[in-house]
């Protein structure tokens, strides 16, 4: 039985590598960092926008579509404060998206969704660019809450002991901080959250990733439920505070080792 369940979640983490999360180079051996994203969703088919008065301000809803006829749809009375107010650094203004599992997310105003997508096991997927595309600028949020073998492929080469676990499902774990590109900085505030930045596509990536609680060793070691929340935030130089502020204000919505619940979606 043991033997069946590693092999599903092998598969299953394939699967979501390829769709969901940032590849892995089995030939260099170093983990692979997000560039500009290609993949597209359909307004209409796979998301619809929805505009709604909130907080003295109009902001965007997110409605998914779960497969079949189910669909993903925020309910409007019931969203959580926004996050803390843009400093006055900021030149531009942001405009707010509100998703399934991620919750609000800051983007530059005028840009469009490129991407909206969730899996069958809850994990989401936003991806937004500038009017003229990835070219000009891009952002990625990303929520997996509960596919561990996904986690695990996500935060492998990123948060210690991804690797570690994900060499038990029989998949290359690779070494911390062993990326392309290179990782120019870093910070690791605790065991569940990396601050990295690095150079793809002309612009600084600021990005965070960060779980629920601490990856254990060993899966048998794990303890609380492991959840991954990961921003990837592509914007010109002249918006740095911008960016700044985009991935500090998604990371408010999920504390880094201390939900060992997880996170409510």
């Amino acid at each position: 039985m043991r033997a069946l369940i590693r092999g599903v979640l092998a598969a299953t983490m394939i699967v979501w590598a390829w769709i969901f999360c940032a590849q892995a180079s089995l030939a260099t051996e170093v983990r692979e960092l997000p560039g500009a994203p290609e993949s597209r969703s359909a307004a209409g088919a796979d998301y619809v926008l929805r505009s709604v008065p909130f907080a003295g301000q109009t902001v965007t809803l997110l409605d998914l579509h779960a497969g079949g006829h189910d669909w993903t749809r925020p309910d409007a009375a019931k969203l959580p404060a926004l996050p803390a107010a843009s400093p006055a650094s900021m030149k531009e203004p942001v405009q707010w998206f509100y998703g399934a599992e991620a919750g609000w997310m800051a983007v530059p105003a005028g840009w469009q969704v490129q991407r909206a997508a969730i899996g069958a096991d809850g994990g989401t997927q936003y991806v937004f660019t500038a009017p003229d595309g990835a070219s000009g600028g891009w952002v990625s949020y990303d929520v997996l809450p509960v596919c561990v073998g996904c986690i695990l492929a996500d935060a492998n080469g990123l948060l210690p002991n991804a690797g570690e676990q994900l060499a038990e499902l029989g998949s290359p774990a690779f070494d911390l901080g062993q990326t392309n590109p290179v990782i120019s900085w870093q910070s690791r505030p605790d065991d569940c959250t990396l601050l990295f930045r690095y150079r793809s596509g002309g612009f600084t990536v600021r990005a965070a990733v960060q779980s629920s609680v601490a990856i254990a060793a060993t899966g048998s070691a794990q303890r609380g439920a492991l959840a991954l929340a990961e921003v990837y935030a592509a914007l010109p130089a002249s918006k740095s505070s911008t960016a700044d502020f985009m991935v500090a204000s998604f990371r408010q919505a999920f504390p880094a080792c201390r939900s060992p619940n997880g996170w409510p979606g």
